[in-house]
């Protein structure tokens, strides 16, 4: 009997593999970059892949909690609207267009990220001109995943937009000095010595031409 069971869930693995073998790839709803350091401003692409034999011509984004969007990146033939929450930041952005069934798209959009680490979630649903959707907010290990993001202080910031500091980090996590600039004015910076240096050299040409002047002057006749 214990043969007989270990032979039949044999079979039925091998057949299993053979059948997963056979189905086409599914491609996922990604979103890159996977790590981000926190604080960061971070250019976010967003990668939607046709999953149906019909045109995706809707994808709507939910905004992680923490994320600020500042700026986003036009998509021929897409047109974005957003939705606010009750706080006015965005909670939702919208793309609607059309996809070829074997085609994909990038939406790109520049981002603050959140000051603590930890993941962010990025649930999105795709919709078809069929009338069928893919919601993609579920876990990892689903057949719908939604993407994540994990913010870490190990990640390497990236300054996108030049919105924060510097993007290299220096050598042992700490960031390198940013260089102070002497303003016009500042009364003691090279601005200052150079501005003294040009008045005395006026002074001394102004006397030299004066003293030239009088001994040209001819001399009255007595």
């Amino acid at each position: 009997m214990g043969r007989s069971i270990a032979r039949a869930a044999a079979v039925l693995a091998v057949a299993g593999w053979a059948a997963v073998a056979a189905l086409p790839a599914q491609a996922h709803v990604q979103m890159s970059p996977t790590e981000a350091a926190p604080g960061d401003p971070v250019k976010f692409e967003l990668l939607v892949p046709g999953e149906s034999d019909a045109h995706t011509t809707d994808v709507a984004l939910q905004i992680p909690t923490g994320v600020l969007p500042f700026s986003f990146e036009d998509q021929p033939g897409w047109k974005r609207t957003l939705e606010h929450a009750d706080d006015g930041s965005i909670a939702t952005v919208r793309w609607r267009g059309r996809l070829a069934s074997d085609g994909f798209v990038r939406f790109a959009f520049l981002a603050a990220t959140p000051e603590q680490e930890g993941d962010l979630v990025w649930k999105a649903v795709q919709r078809y001109d069929d009338g069928k959707e893919a919601a993609w907010i579920g876990p990892p290990d689903s057949d719908n995943p939604a993407a994540v993001t994990r913010v870490s202080a190990a990640a390497r910031r990236q300054n996108a937009g030049g919105e924060g500091e510097s993007a290299a980090p220096a050598a042992g996590g700490a960031r390198p000095a940013t260089p102070v600039q002497e303003s016009a004015d500042d009364g003691g910076g090279s601005s200052g010595t150079l501005g003294i240096v040009l008045g005395g050299a006026g002074l001394v040409l102004g006397a030299a031409a004066l003293a030239v002047a009088l001994r040209r002057r001819p001399r009255a006749v007595a």
